[in-house]
């Protein structure tokens, strides 16, 4: 998987036309979220295939600022405060999470200054280990 960070203008129907062109291209969107200022939008989206994702948008004209794999953790729903938990984990190694959301699997997806520190100090909420 991997996160697609696009700089969309800040006006009417220009999600629309980044979603539209990624899906007659074949790339779903597996979760991710626009994120505004008064100017313009950052569009954090997770794909299964980011070179694709990547030259479709630019071929179009979209301002693709990075495509990256990102930290991807899974939080217990019924643990209140897991996102705290994850979080404080991964301040104290002196990591900076830089955008956090989740995907349509209600994992937590996570862009730091370091994954390899994050997924180190962070293993318990890893996807593939059982959760006690």
């Amino acid at each position: 998987m991997y996160d697609v960070h696009v700089i969309l203008a800040n006006r009417p129907g220009t999600l629309a036309a980044f979603g539209r062109l990624l899906g007659q291209n074949g790339v779903g969107l597996e979760g991710g979220g626009v994120f505004s200022t008064a100017t313009e939008s950052h569009a954090h989206f997770l794909v299964e295939d980011g070179e694709t994702a990547r030259r479709v948008l630019t071929d179009a004209g979209f301002d693709v600022k990075n495509v990256s794999p990102p930290l991807i953790r899974k939080l217990r729903q019924a643990h209140p405060g897991e996102l705290g938990e994850i979080a404080d984990a991964i301040a104290r190694s002196g990591v900076n999470i830089l955008v956090q959301y989740s995907d349509h699997s209600n994992r937590l997806i996570l862009l730091t200054d370091d994954n390899a520190r994050a997924a180190a100090v962070t293993i318990k909420w890893d996807v593939n280990e059982p959760h006690p």
